[in-house]
């Protein structure tokens, strides 16, 4: 992100006045993460516990446990937990900031952690989105792609412009798909900073056929969407730090006409 914003909130909440969960030792509590953030990537873990991923932006995916996750801006992910007797921190990092949020757990007795507590569970590997695999309801149909085009982010911070495509929303060339058809969008990074990029109006599969409609585009980095164009209109593709979609990292998806 761009900004050295000055508080980091869980469910509106200041770390020195967390919200609280209570639930009691064994119960399995799901935990849906929603980044909403306009400027951040947050590393999410819940302290003295592992999380069982089994949803990315609302689509089932093989289970997959991890002592913490990397939450793009506008991604969503459902988190399993069981919980420990005690209290615990509920911990979102951002990445490449100061400071954290902090929200608790609690399912036994204690005092509230510190607002500055440090969670060993960040100080590991931590899981990337794109490692995830799809259930296999969550997969789109085997099928080849009829069209393809290519999405290139670029920009940089001074002047601050951000672009698709080589140029600011309004100056490029909107995306093109028929209805009906399997879109092949081939997306290269081409900034040193990662990108959350959102489709609206669809879903899209990743190579490994993860299923999502927000995915990090990390820096320098190239991936493969597919997607299926089935809600004929014009819909904005952009970038979800939201200081870069309005400096100009959007495009159009239009459907061709007749």
């Amino acid at each position: 992100g761009d900004v050295a914003h000055p508080h980091f909130l869980i469910n509106g909440a200041l770390p020195g006045a967390p919200v609280s969960y209570r639930g009691t030792p064994g119960e399995r509590l799901r935990i849906r993460i929603i980044n909403a953030a306009s400027d951040t990537i947050f590393a999410v873990a819940l302290g003295g516990h592992q999380m069982t991923v089994t949803h990315s932006d609302g689509f089932a995916v093989q289970p997959h446990d991890t002592p913490a996750l990397y939450v793009g801006m506008g991604e969503r992910y459902d988190v399993i937990v069981t919980l420990a007797d005690g209290v615990f921190a509920l911990v979102a990092k951002p990445w490449g900031k100061n400071g954290q949020a902090l929200a608790v757990v609690r399912s036994g007795s204690g005092t509230n952690p510190p607002a500055d507590i440090v969670l060993t569970e960040l100080s590991g590997p931590i899981l990337q989105g794109t490692d995830l695999h799809p259930a296999e309801a969550s997969r789109l149909p085997d099928r080849a792609s009829d069209a393809r085009v290519d999405l290139r982010l670029g920009g940089q911070m001074n002047p601050y412009v951000w672009t698709l495509n080589g140029a600011p929303f309004g100056q490029n060339s909107p995306l093109t798909v028929a209805e009906g058809q399997r879109l092949q969008i081939d997306v290269t990074n081409a900034t040193m900073m990662s990108h959350p990029l959102h489709l609206h109006g669809h879903t899209f599969a990743l190579p490994n056929g993860l299923r999502k409609d927000t995915v990090l585009i990390p820096p320098m980095g190239t991936t493969t969407l597919h997607l299926d164009a089935t809600n004929p209109g014009d819909w904005a593709v952009h970038c979800h730090n939201i200081y870069h979609a309005e400096a100009g990292m959007m495009i159009a998806l239009q459907y061709l006409q007749g």
